[in-house]
């Protein structure tokens, strides 16, 4: 490992309470990321995540801030305006969409620093309403959605700092309720759902800050009843703080990508039962301060590629795209986009032409920003220096 500095995401709240390298170069394709201009927001930015609010059919934002989460409704054309709802006072860290109270629209769970977690509900048109819950005790880092229970509603599992991880089961209404389960001891920075083992139900993966001498990443199987076991495997070293599941191989089971602080961001390979292998990839250039990583078909060629969310106090750094050759190896496709300290990404069709986009949240008061793809294969020509573009 490198060097242990902790991240600036855990630095201002605490201020506010008193194998070889991938990216070489060469040959390299994907599609181009390009500023879309705007500036969203006073850079003060934990997570994003996206959906359609306001039910207009495009892909709207719900952003965690440290102070007043907010709303950015999209005008179908990738530009964003800020819906001016101040949901909450307090250090958010993460936000969920989805359906959580069975009415057809998205509502959001949010995780929050030294305050419970809440539960905000949509009237449909992207108003939220704080349901008035209070789950948990006010140190979780990541909330995922998920039928967890098999009963057909969404539950959710948090991944909590210095605490067990814990599950919350859905009645149905939106109303969550703590299983009561105590799900490792760890300082945990990230957790994602999906079938992992193949038996049909929802597992997670979870991310370790491992400087804290926490056990590495863990991957908890699901009984179908919403029991999590630990399945016993110690998955790296890193301070890691961010998992994304999805086929990186093609071989149709889930695999894994992780982003670490201060050590290359990692490939894990599933035997298809839920057993996960380091693949050997070392996914680094000169920027090893990874903090989110989202994975989607980013050049249109049918498998899924990455773009990761950097950060490094005070500077900051670019954000970077790794291209996947379609068996689950990537290489750095050269581009370096903004240089701010980002520490959250999120993929979807912003703009409405067919290919995915991104909104990244900064911190640091640097405003979050959109990067529109232009869908359209690339290359950088061998021994190429990537550029970096005017802002982030």
């Amino acid at each position: 490992m490198t060097s242990h500095r902790i991240p600036v995401a855990f630095i201002i709240p605490a201020l506010l309470a008193g194998g070889a390298c991938a990216g070489i170069a060469g040959a390299q394709a994907g599609s181009t990321f390009t500023n879309s201009g705007q500036a969203l927001g006073n850079g003060a930015s934990t997570s994003v995540a996206l959906g359609d609010l306001d039910g207009d059919g495009d892909l709207d934002a719900m952003v965690a801030n440290l102070g007043g989460n907010t709303v950015w409704t999209n005008d179908g054309n990738g530009t964003f305006t800020n819906a001016g709802q101040a949901l909450g006072d307090g250090v958010s860290y993460s936000v969920a969409l989805g359906d959580l109270d069975g009415d057809g629209d998205l509502d959001a769970m949010v995780a929050n620093y030294e305050q419970p977690n809440t539960v905000w509900t949509n009237d449909g048109t992207g108003t939220f309403t704080d349901s008035e819950q209070a789950l948990g005790n006010g140190n979780t880092r990541s909330v995922a959605l998920g039928d967890l229970d098999g009963d057909g509603d969404l539950d959710a599992m948090v991944a909590n700092w210095n605490q067990h991880n814990t599950v919350w089961t859905n009645d149905g209404n939106g109303t969550f309720t703590n299983a009561g389960q105590a799900l490792g001891n760890s300082d945990s920075t990230s957790v994602a759902l999906g079938d992992l083992d193949g038996d049909g139900d929802l597992d997670a993966m979870v991310a370790n800050w491992f400087f804290t001498e926490n056990p590495p990443n863990t991957v908890w199987t699901n009984d179908g009843n919403g029991t999590f076991t630990n399945s016993g495997q110690t998955l790296g070293n890193s301070d890691s703080f961010s998992v994304a599941l999805g086929d990186l191989d093609g071989d149709g089971d889930l695999d894994a990508m992780v982003a670490n602080y201060g050590d290359p961001n990692t490939v894990w390979t599933n035997d298809g039962n839920g057993t996960f292998t380091n693949s050997g990839q070392a996914l680094v250039n000169n920027f090893v301060w990874s903090i989110s990583v989202a994975l989607g078909d980013l050049d249109g060629d049918g498998d899924l590629d990455a773009m990761v969310a950097n950060n490094d106090m005070p500077e900051g750094q670019p954000n970077t795209v790794w291209t996947n050759e379609g068996n689950g190896t990537f290489t750095d496709s050269g581009q370096a986009l903004g240089s701010s300290n980002s520490v959250s990404v999120a993929l979807g069709d912003l703009d409405g032409d067919g290919d995915l986009d991104a909104m990244v949240a900064n911190l640091v008061r640097q405003p979050n920003t959109v990067w529109t793809n232009d869908g359209k294969a690339t290359s950088t020509n061998s021994g190429e220096a990537p550029g970096k573009s005017d802002g982030d």
